[in-house]
Order: C-alpha cells, then sequence, then structure tokens
C-alpha cells in the first residue's frame, strides 16, 4: 500500500521531545508533572467484520458505538452511547489475513518493514526448510510494536511507571507473533529491535472452552469475559474476537449471521465493564480484513503445484504455499544469484498466468487447475526485465517472507495445494485485494471523540485498489494511539528509519478528534496516557 507521510510527532508536547532526547536508555528517572485523569484507549478487532454488516438488526451495539444510542448488556442496564467516527472506506494491508493486519495495527508499518506479510510461508530463515508454517513467529516481527513503545516511552524513562497494557487475542497465532523477543531467549531478526509482550497477557489454549487445530481459537464469549476480567487497571488494551471470521471458514454466509448476534452482546459487555471510565476512554472497533466465499470444495479451488513442478523442470524447482485468496511461490533454492531466481520467476508468473511466452519459456507446462481464478501474481522484489509483474504502489508487502511471487484469486477463488485440500476448500475465505476492505470505528465516551459522523469517500465507488486522503488504513492505529498516549515518538527513533527514512506509515486520524478543529498540528492531549 502507498506509504503515507509521516506526521507523528510534529504536535508532540516539547517537555517529552525533551525528556526523551536521550532515548530510552535513562539512567535516572525523569521528572515531569502528570494529570490526574488516565486515559483509556482499547483496539477492539471484529475479526473479518464488513463495513456493511454493522447494521441494526444484527449488531445493534455496534451501530449504537457508531452512530448513537443504547448499548446493551447481560451485565448490567442499558448505557446511552454517542457515536462515533465511522470510515466509509478503510484497508487492509495485503495480504488481507489476519496476523499481518493485526501486526499493521499494532506497528503502524506495512509489511515491507515488520517482517510479517502473510498468513502462511516458508521460513527461509530455517535453511533447507520447504513445509508450511505459520508466519507467527515473534522474531520475524521486525518493527517496535505499541506494547514495547510504551514500555520504552513511559516506564522504562520514568515519566509514567504505572501506565499498563494488556491484551486478550482469541487466536493461538496472535497471541505467539506478540509474545516479544524476551520469550524463550528469542533473537529479533533485526539486531536493533526487541520487542516485549503486553503486561497482562492472555492465552487462549488455557481456557476450557478453546478448540484445537485446524480452528485454533477460543469462541468470543469466554474471550471477553478475560478481557473483562484484565482490564481493569490497563491502560492500553488489545482485543481479538474470531467467532464471526471462523464461523464463515466453518460454515457460509448463514452460519456468520447467525454468530454476529453473539458477538455484537459481546461489544456490549465490554461498554458496560468501560462504564466506570467510559468518560475517559476512546474504543477503536476494527476489523482486519474482509471476506469471501465461494462454493465449499473444489468448485472454485485453484491448485499451481504441478504447472511449478513443471516450470521447475526446466529452471529450478519451486513451491506453493497456499494462503486462501493468495499463494506465495518460494523458489527453493536460496543460494541462486538473483538473476537466475529472476529468471524462473518470470517463466512460473507467464505459466500460471496463461501468458503465451510460458511455450517459450518452458514448453510443454500445463495450466493450474482452475487457472481463470487466477487474478494477478506479483513479485516481491521487482524485475526490471517483467515490470508487469511487479507490485503496485499501492501494495506495499515487498517481503521475502510473503514469497518471491505471490499469486492472487479472483472474487470467490481459493488457492489449495492439491486442489481437495480441505484446508485450502472452506467456503469463507480471505487474503487476495477483494477482501482488502475493512471496518474502522473510532468511539467511546472522551470528549475529544467527535460523535458521530461519517467519513465519506470523496470519488464515487472506489476500488480496493484506491487510496483515498480521508480513508482509513490498518496501520493508522498505532499512530492514533500513540498520539492519544502522548508517546512524543519521532521518525527517526526507528529502527529502520536510515534505510526507509521514515517514522510510522500510517497517520494519526486527525478528523476523529475534536483538538485537531483548530489547530492541524495539535499536540498530544496526555503524557504518557496522563492529563488533567
Amino acid at each position: 500500500m502507498m506509504r503515507r507521510a509521516s506526521i507523528f510527532g510534529a504536535g508532540a508536547l516539547a517537555v517529552v521531545a525533551a525528556l526523551l532526547a536521550g532515548g530510552c536508555g535513562h539512567s535516572e528517572p525523569a521528572t515531569v508533572q502528570l494529570g490526574a485523569k488516565r486515559l483509556t484507549v482499547v483496539v477492539l478487532v471484529v475479526d473479518s467484520l464488513m463495513p456493511e454488516e454493522v447494521e441494526p438488526t444484527s449488531m445493534p451495539n455496534l451501530e449504537a458505538l457508531k452512530s448513537g444510542g443504547t448499548v446493551t448488556s447481560p451485565d448490567g442496564p442499558p448505557i446511552a452511547v454517542q457515536g462515533g467516527t465511522f470510515y466509509a472506506e478503510s484497508r487492509a494491508v495485503y495480504a488481507a489475513e489476519t496476523i499481518p493486519n493485526h501486526v499493521a495495527m499494532m506497528t503502524g508499518v506495512y509489511p515491507t518493514r515488520n517482517g510479517i506479510p502473510t498468513n502462511d510461508f516458508i521460513d527461509q530463515f530455517n535453511g533447507s526448510a520447504t513445509a508450511k508454517a505459520r508466519l507467527s513467529i515473534p522474531e520475524r516481527l521486525t518493527a517496535t510494536t505499541l506494547f514495547t513503545w510504551i514500555q520504552q516511552r513511559c516506564r522504562a524513562t520514568g515519566i509514567n511507571p504505572e501506565i499498563r497494557t494488556g491484551a486478550t487475542l482469541s487466536k493461538k497465532y496472535l497471541y505467539d507473533v506478540f509474545l516479544g523477543d524476551a520469550a524463550n531467549d528469542r533473537v529479533n531478526d533485526d539486531p536493533d529491535v526487541f520487542n516485549l509482550a503486553p503486561d497482562t497477557y492472555w492465552n487462549p489454549t488455557d481456557s476450557d472452552a478453546y478448540i484445537g487445530s485446524p480452528d485454533e481459537h477460543t469462541p468470543d464469549a469466554p474471550t471477553m469475559a478475560d478481557a473483562v476480567a484484565r482490564i481493569d487497571g490497563v491502560d492500553f488494551f488489545f482485543i481479538n474476537l474470531g467467532d464471526v471470521d471462523r464461523s464463515a471458514h466453518a460454515g457460509d454466509q448463514q452460519a456468520r449471521s447467525a454468530v454476529m448476534v453473539d458477538t455484537d452482546q459481546q461489544v456490549g459487555r465490554l461498554v458496560n465493564a468501560l462504564q466506570p471510565r467510559w468518560a475517559d476512554t476512546v474504543l477503536f472497533v476494527v476489523s482486519d480484513h474482509g471476506m469471501d466465499y465461494s462454493p465449499p470444495g473444489p468448485v472454485n479451488a485453484i491448485s499451481t503445484q504441478a504447472t511449478l513442478d513443471a516450470v521447475g523442470a526446466c529452471t529450478t524447482p519451486m513451491k506453493a504455499i497456499p494462503s486462501g485468496g493468495t499463494e506465495g511461490v518460494y523458489v527453493l533454492d536460496r543460494a541462486l544469484a538473483l538473476d537466475q531466481r529472476q529468471a524462473a520467476l518470470r517463466a512460473a508468473r507467464a505459466c500460471v498466468l496463461g501468458s503465451g511466452s510460458c511455450a517459450n519459456l518452458c514448453p510443454g507446462v500445463p495450466a493450474p487447475a482452475n487457472a481463470a481464478r487466477i487474478s494477478g501474481a506479483w513479485y516481491s522484489t521487482d524485475d526490471p526485465s517483467d515490470s508487469a509483474g511487479n507490485m503496485p504502489l499501492v501494495i506495499d508487502s515487498h517481503s521475502g517472507n510473503v514469497g518471491d511471487l505471490t499469486l492472487f484469486a479472483a472474487a470467490a477463488g481459493k488457492f489449495a495445494e492439491p486442489q481437495t485440500d480441505p484446508n485450502g476448500v472452506i467456503p469463507g475465505n480471505h487474503g487476495h485485494p477483494s477482501t482488502l476492505r475493512s471496518t474502522f470505528l473510532i468511539t467511546g465516551g472522551s470528549p475529544w471523540v467527535k460523535k458521530p459522523q461519517l467519513i465519506a469517500a470523496s470519488v464515487a465507488s472506489p476500488s480496493v485498489y484506491d487510496r483515498l486522503p480521508e480513508q482509513s488504513e490498518n496501520v493508522d492505529v498505532a499512530p492514533t494511539v500513540a498520539w492519544l498516549l502522548g508517546l512524543g515518538i519521532e521518525p527517526g527513533e526507528f529502527p529502520d528509519y536510515p534505510e526507509h527514512d521514515s517514522g510510522f506509515d500510517g497517520r494519526i486520524l486527525k478528523e476523529a478528534f475534536a483538538q485537531f478543529d483548530g489547530d492541524p498540528g495539535a499536540a498530544s492531549p496526555t503524557v504518557c496516557g496522563r492529563f488533567d
């Protein structure tokens, strides 16, 4: 996706900038007068929720948080809320999958920089490994998370040693990826990064309700029960509810619709738990990606491995790693020179897309199963000899972890290797560009949150590739939270700044907050989450 210029830090409080000028290694606690009030920021991810699904019938609590109304909960009386800022157009990062988008939210940078571009990959760091693996490995996460920034900026400096972070994530692989580099003495792939886990952190596998492989998640009700029990005393809290997503994978649209009512009730439980401090709460309700449907079974399943094997016989062996609506193609011999790998990938791209040049590059190669459902293919390293296959600027996912060549399906298409693989022929899938559209709402009881307003698209019927200045993206979560909490992070403090010349890729969502009405460079309203 298109990298937008970082504006964070322009309005940071001078006192914070001065205190932090020496970095995070202060030997003595900093002294600063903190406000008497404490801001609470909660990011709630309703996994795979699409913006049109936030409506009064199936999700009345979310509709009330969006437009104003009454939130109900089995745990307490009805609660009047005023609504918030809802984005008609919001975007996930590519690939539109769960792990990369939660990481994008917590780092504020695109997969090119954070190392997590997909759910499933070949772990090239493990030598000659060729097996499919989950990209939920903390040391592959090469960008600093909000959990770490808060610790470094507020606690390690002594500015606010009481600030606390927490997370309740329903899916095991999300729990794994945010464990941090302290767990098991991990060494991050970027030696300048050392991530920390949240201060209070729930392992979903500890729940009696946890559903094992291949589901690997805890349902929404026990997940929210943990969040409600854990959230007291936490200033920044991150929650994932997975039932809406998992129901689509297990069934279809009908199963998904049935689950939404319960998920919405869990949202009501969260608002009820926040009531004692609702007036000082900012609540983000977002989704990680959208959802696409196809018939169950191999009807629309795409299988490319036989094609790649034939191409590999005339070039070099390659492996396909399917992941819903996307698939990564990896050259297995990592010792090959770049030009040799690119020559092989050019042949692979021509043959999987059915280009006429396939016959010249590798004669006699069979077409993939359901080849017509492959929409396109991008190189993760630009190839000047085949610029048509270079990844568009609006898809900023140039990472070897996504594969040397990433294929994507048309709507209702899905990858499976082999074509009858039961893990690849489920009816609900995502990852491909048609599922980049996501949900984004900023609400809460804080008077700073503008209530209610719809941020409409500036053009009619934008495509998922359009990047509009008014729309939100998942990478906007971290810079907006960092502004709210007064972390004062400057671009030059990012570990990869010399390479990318950038701070956050996302932006502060200024239009959602009253402070910016008269001052486009408004300073943070807090210092490490405290204010008067």
